[in-house]
C-alpha cells in the first residue's frame, strides 16, 4: 500500500474510532464528576425517604406493619415472624434501635434498621393511642444503592466490550483494505501481460479490435493508478472530445448483439449538425457510454427500440439514450444511481449485475463537471441523459475550464 493509501486508511480507522472515543470521554466525565455526587447524595436520599415514611406513621397516614413494646418485644404485626422477633428482642434499648442523630436526644425518636431487600423505618409512638414504650415499624423497600459497584462493575464491563468491538472493527477494516488492494494489484498485473500480447497479435487492419484492446489496457492502467493514489480514482484528464466518435467507439462492442435483436439494424444515433466538442475525459466518457449501451441491451432492447440523440443544451453537450423498455417507477428512478441498487424488473429479468454501473457512471460524469440523469419516456421506458460541458471556443481557455476534483 502506498504512503497516501496508508494515510487514508489511518484516517478512516480514526473516524471509525471516534464514536468509541466520544463514549469513553463522556464516561470519564461521568465517573469523575457525576458519580461522586451520586455516592455523596445517596445517604441523604435514603434518609429523606425514611423520614417521609416516619412522618406518615406519626400522622396516621401509613399503617404500621409491626408494633413493638419495651419488655414485651413484637406484640403484633402483618409480617411478624420468628426471625423478626429475634431481630427485635424485648430488651432492646434506644441505642440498639439506632435513632437518627437529629432525634437521639429528643422524646420523638425515629430511625431505620437495615434489612435484606430494604429498611425498617421506626418511630416512637408519642400519640395518645399507645404508651411511650411502643414503637411503630414500617417495612419498606427503600435501600441504599451501591452506585460504585454498579457503574465500576457493569459500566466498566460495557466499556471494555465497546473498546474490544471497536478494535476488532478497525482491524477488520484495515485487513479488508489490504486484501482489496492486493486483489486489485494482482488482477491488474495478471491482465496486463495477455492484453499487451493481444495488442501485438491483432492484425493492423482490424482497427476495432485494436481500439478495444487499447481501451482495456487503459482500464487496467486506471486500476494501477487507483492503487497508487491510495484508493482514489485518478482525476479526469479533460480534452476536447467528439461525443459522436466516443459514442461510435462505445457502440462497437455491442454492435453485433444489437443487430441480432433488431434484425440487422443498428441503434440509430441522431446528432445536431453544429454539435460542439465536449470537455471530457475520453476514457471516462467511453465507460459511461458503455454502461448506457450495455444497460439498454440487457433490460430495454428486448422490449422495444433504442435510440441515441446527441444535442447541445445551453453550455452542455448531451447524449440522450431513449428506450421503450419496462421503465422505472418514480421511486426507482430516485434510487437508480444508488450503489448496489437494482430495480425489481432488473432482478426478475435474470440478467447478472451488481448495481454499481450507473452509480459509477454518474460519479464519472460529475467528476468531469457534468451529470447523468434519468426521466420517464413516453409512452413507456426511460431516457438516460449524459450531459457534459461544451469545450470553450478559445483553445487557450481549456485549462481554465477544467473543474477542480
Amino acid at each position: 500500500m502506498s504512503a497516501d493509501g496508508r494515510f487514508r486508511a489511518l484516517c478512516c480507522a480514526i473516524a471509525l474510532s471516534i464514536p468509541t472515543v466520544a463514549v469513553l470521554a463522556m464516561s470519564a466525565w461521568f465517573y469523575a464528576v457525576y458519580l461522586p455526587k451520586l455516592v455523596r447524595d445517596e445517604p441523604a436520599r435514603v434518609a429523606n425517604a425514611a423520614n417521609a415514611v416516619a412522618d406518615g406513621l406519626l400522622a396516621g397516614e401509613l399503617e404500621p406493619d409491626i408494633f413493638w413494646k419495651r419488655g414485651v418485644g413484637v406484640v403484633r404485626g402483618r409480617d411478624c415472624d420468628e426471625a423478626l422477633s429475634e431481630e427485635l428482642p424485648p430488651d432492646m434499648t434506644w441505642a440498639a434501635w439506632r435513632p437518627a442523630a437529629k432525634y437521639a436526644r429528643t422524646r420523638e425518636k425515629r430511625g431505620f434498621l437495615t434489612r435484606t431487600g430494604g429498611i425498617a423505618v421506626w418511630v416512637r409512638d408519642t400519640a395518645a393511642r399507645h404508651d411511650d414504650d411502643t414503637v411503630l415499624v414500617k417495612l419498606t423497600d427503600i435501600e441504599a444503592r451501591d452506585y460504585q459497584t454498579l457503574f465500576y462493575g457493569g459500566g466498566g464491563f460495557m466499556l471494555l466490550v465497546l473498546v474490544v468491538i471497536t478494535v476488532l472493527g478497525v482491524r477488520f477494516f484495515l485487513n479488508y483494505v489490504k486484501e482489496r488492494d492486493d486483489f486489485l494489484a494482482a488482477t491488474a498485473h495478471d491482465l496486463t501481460t495477455p492484453l499487451v500480447g493481444m495488442r501485438y497479435a491483432i492484425g493492423r487492419d482490424d482497427a476495432d479490435a485494436r481500439c478495444l484492446c487499447e481501451r482495456m489496457i487503459r482500464l487496467v492502467a486506471n486500476i494501477k493508478d487507483f492503487l497508487r493514489l491510495g484508493g482514489r480514482r485518478p482525476p479526469p484528464t479533460l480534452v476536447r472530445l467528439d461525443l459522436a466518435k466516443a459514442c461510435e467507439e462505445a457502440y462497437a462492442i455491442f454492435r453485433e448483439d444489437y443487430r441480432d435483436l433488431f434484425d440487422g439494424r443498428d441503434v440509430p444515433v441522431e446528432s445536431d449538425g453544429d454539435l460542439p466538442p465536449a470537455l471530457a475525459d475520453e476514457t471516462m466518457t467511453v465507460q459511461i457510454l458503455w454502461n448506457l449501451f450495455g444497460n439498454d441491451l440487457k433490460y430495454a432492447a428486448p422490449f422495444g427500440p433504442v435510440s441515441v440523440r446527441l444535442s447541445r443544451k445551453g453550455e452542455y453537450v448531451c447524449a440522450e439514450f431513449a428506450d421503450g423498455g419496462p421503465g422505472l417507477t418514480r421511486s426507482q428512478m430516485r434510487r437508480a444511481f444508488d450503489r448496489y441498487y437494482r430495480a425489481r424488473t432488473a432482478r426478475e429479468s435474470g440478467k447478472g449485475g451488481f448495481g454499481i454501473g450507473l452509480c459509477t457512471a454518474r460519479e464519472f460524469a460529475r467528476a468531469m463537471g457534468g451529470d447523468l440523469t434519468v426521466r420517464r419516456n413516453e409512452p413507456g421506458g426511460c431516457v438516460f441523459t449524459l450531459a457534459l460541458r461544451a469545450a470553450p471556443q478559445v483553445p487557450g481557455a481549456l485549462d481554465a475550464a477544467t473543474p477542480k476534483v
